[in-house]
């Protein structure tokens, strides 16, 4: 284990880019790979990354969560945010750029394995205060039915707390390595459904049906919700793919601020 390093305290400079978390991920990984934040640097808590980057703390908490599924960093409870050294950076997990489209349908298939497993083991092992955090989103997510940007911030929070509810470090990892992709996805098709019907409720009850059936121990009403969200998100990749058999996506790809 590393231990904090002491020096110049970490910056980031104001993000301009229109996807905040891409470009936050990309500056970090930046100033890790240059050696300007060696092993051992301690980061700044989120609060101080946030008000240096021009972001709210969700986006610099999701672009940290991603560097970490990417084992460039590590978070210790109560501690801190520390850069690891270059042995235990060598995993890096399956990712998903903007371009492949080949595999996109495959993601939401991807999702909809892991986070079935997720969302049982969440409805068994839940805290009190997880369950809060839960409950938290849902009602940030009904204050946003119409903000598409927003609703989105709070979805990709709900499902990283749902994993780590579950309090299983592989499955966590596993959410964590396809949420930038996935987030890409969304991002278009919740622009879709905003367009179609006026708001997001539907996505809303969704995620409301999955915090309440963790509430109540029980997977079932979930898992129910999470296929629907999957099968919108197949809908939306195959809507994208016209002439192609279901299940066989070719070299076409989503819209170009699908991240957006």
């Amino acid at each position: 284990m590393t231990s904090g390093r002491r020096g110049p305290r970490p910056e980031l400079a104001r993000v301009r880019r229109v996807s905040v978390v891409d470009s936050l991920v990309e500056q970090m990984t930046r100033k890790i790979l240059g050696g300007e934040w060696p092993p051992g640097t301690a980061l700044p808590s989120l609060r101080q990354f946030a008000a240096s980057a021009g972001v709210s703390m969700l986006t610099v908490r999701e672009a940290v969560r991603t560097l970490q599924a990417r084992g460039w960093v590590e978070t210790r409870q109560g501690v801190g945010t520390f850069v690891l050294e270059p042995e235990a950076s060598r995993f890096v997990p399956w990712q998903l750029g903007a371009s492949d489209v080949a595999e996109y349908r495959e993601l939401v298939e991807a999702r909809e394995a892991i986070e079935s497993t997720v969302i049982a083991l969440a409805a068994r092992r839940r805290t009190a205060a997880e369950l809060a955090v839960l409950t938290g989103l849902v009602d940030r997510m009904a204050a946003a039915l119409t903000d598409r940007d927003r609703f989105l911030e709070a979805d990709a929070e709900f499902h990283v707390a749902v994993a780590e509810a579950a309090h299983n470090r592989i499955l966590l990892r596993s959410m964590l390595a396809i949420r930038l992709p996935l987030r890409r996805l969304m991002a278009d098709r919740l622009r879709e459904e905003l367009a179609e019907h006026g708001d997001l409720t539907r996505s809303w009850e969704d995620h409301r049906a999955i915090a309440e059936g963790i509430r109540a121990g029980a997977a079932e009403p979930g898992c129910a919700a999470l296929a629907r969200i999957a099968a919108r998100g197949r809908s939306y990749v195959d809507s994208k793919l016209p002439g192609l058999p279901p299940g066989r996506p070719g070299n076409r790809t989503p819209d170009d601020d699908a991240g957006r």
